[in-house]
């Protein structure tokens, strides 16, 4: 998605998922058949499929899981985090439409994992093991394909011992002459101890960097986008473990000839020490033998006039948009500040019954994925797209800056937000152009040299 998220503010700095009870009758009869569960045989699988993305050797995750002696120490944990639904880390609801990447544990699953763990956490026989699962990488690691461009700031940046949470933006220079294709992007933290999340920006006026040139420590501490990221575009964003795929042939995103690039970088330091960090990212761009159709847009359906008062639990806003002209729509994402508490996004299309595009029922400002469709939806025109969150302004709330405050609409984190959206393609739009690729293909450290 790409403008949707242009008004986005980052992601916070603690992991709180409200605990859900998974075994009713159903639960109860998932649980009896795992009664025998192994590792080798039950736990591995579902290791594989689920969390050895992030819990392998220079990924995010804070262990490794990919073997039995690794997994065991943690088993207690695990079983805890499955069955509070906190790991792994993915909160579109069942309900949704199917999405690519979609980490939702099964009932059945869980009953193993609990099972397991009651069990002694057994390593069982080893022949019941699966092969194990390859991680294909490229060149520099990178985990889609060989990237057209390798891009990072020009120097390191040492966060400070401190910093509980800081977002820091980098300008990044293209130098292009021409128009490119965004097919996809990825994202290497420099230091995964302290990188929480980054979001690429386009910067199509250049004002950026006179900002960044104007401070003597590297890059700038830009928490208030609205001040410091005037004329920029939200491009592609990670958070750990959602990667995301590259488009579909024949769309992508357009980055302008003579724009250049903002990076920014949350960070949440907790190793009690100072840490370096120099982060870099990959461009995966369209091809000369690929034409480029369609152009990726975004539309908000967000709510500004938000007025939250002092002590609500449950604050309620809605947002409806309706489709002009026949599109096609291709991922979806929710975006609160502390205060929220759930949000989703339907749609109901002339004559038919409303639909779940995306329900997120257990927000957290820790982990704001974007959620891609598993197959792109064709959308009629006249399409109603409903958007409904929820804000707890409650003491209960353990998030919650200030539950005295009667709260509204604002880009600071102690303010709100509520914005739901999709990105989409014009389905009359035919661009017909054929993409060129930059003369260098790989740009180093301090990119433009």
């Amino acid at each position: 998605m790409s403008n949707l998220l242009r008004k986005f503010m980052a992601f916070g700095s603690a992991l709180a998922l409200a605990s859900i009870v998974v075994f009713g009758a159903q639960a109860d009869d998932d649980y009896s058949a795992a009664a025998n569960a192994t590792y080798s045989k039950d736990i591995a699988p579902v290791l594989q499929e689920n969390c050895q993305g992030c819990h392998r050797p220079g990924q995010i995750g804070p262990m490794s899981l990919m073997s039995y002696k690794e997994t065991r120490p943690w088993a207690k944990a695990i079983k805890k985090a499955v069955v509070d639904r906190t790991m792994p880390p993915y909160f579109a609801h069942p309900s949704s439409f199917a999405m690519k990447g979609d980490l939702n544990l099964t009932d059945e699953e869980v009953a193993k994992v609990v099972a397991w763990v009651d069990r002694g956490a057994p390593e069982g026989d080893r022949a019941d093991l699966p092969e194990p699962r390859s991680f294909e990488t490229f060149e520099g690691g990178w985990a889609l394909k060989t990237p057209d461009m390798v891009l990072q700031p020009a120097e390191p940046f040492l966060v400070g011992k401190e910093v509980d949470d800081e977002y820091r933006c980098y300008a990044v220079p293209l130098g292009l002459d021409h128009d490119i294709w965004l097919k996809g992007a990825e994202f290497k933290p420099g230091n995964s101890q302290v990188v929480h999340h980054f979001i690429l920006f386009e910067d199509k006026i250049n004002r950026f960097a006179a900002l960044d040139a104007a401070t003597p420590e590297p890059g700038v501490e830009c928490a208030d986008m609205e001040k410091v990221l005037i004329g920029t575009n939200v491009l592609k964003m990670w958070a750990p473990g959602n990667i995301q795929p590259l488009s579909p042939r024949g769309i992508g995103n357009k980055i302008t000839a003579g724009s250049n690039l903002i990076l920014q970088i949350h960070y949440h330091n907790t190793t009690g020490d100072d840490a370096l960090d120099h982060s870099s990212f990959a461009l995966h761009l369209a091809q000369p033998d690929e034409t480029i159709q369609k152009q990726v847009r975004s539309q908000l359906v967000n709510q500004m006039n938000i007025n939250i008062k002092a002590g609500d639990p449950n604050s309620r806003h809605e947002a409806i948009v309706v489709t002009k002209e026949p599109i096609t729509i291709y991922g979806s994402g929710v975006h609160m500040h502390y205060r929220g508490k759930d949000m989703g996004l339907w749609m109901t299309e002339p004559g038919k019954e409303e639909e779940t595009v995306l329900w997120v029922p257990n927000y957290d400002f820790n982990w704001q994925l974007s959620y891609e469709f598993a197959e792109p939806r064709s959308v009629p025109a006249g399409t109603i797209f409903k958007m409904v969150s929820h804000h707890d302004n409650s003491a209960v709330n353990p998030f919650n800056p200030d539950p005295t405050k009667d709260i509204h609409f604002g880009l600071e984190t102690s303010n709100e937000m509520a914005f739901s959206g999709y990105g989409y393609t014009i389905d009359s739009e035919q661009l017909n152009i054929t993409p060129q690729l930059p003369v260098k293909r790989h740009i180093a450290a301090g990119a433009g040299e």
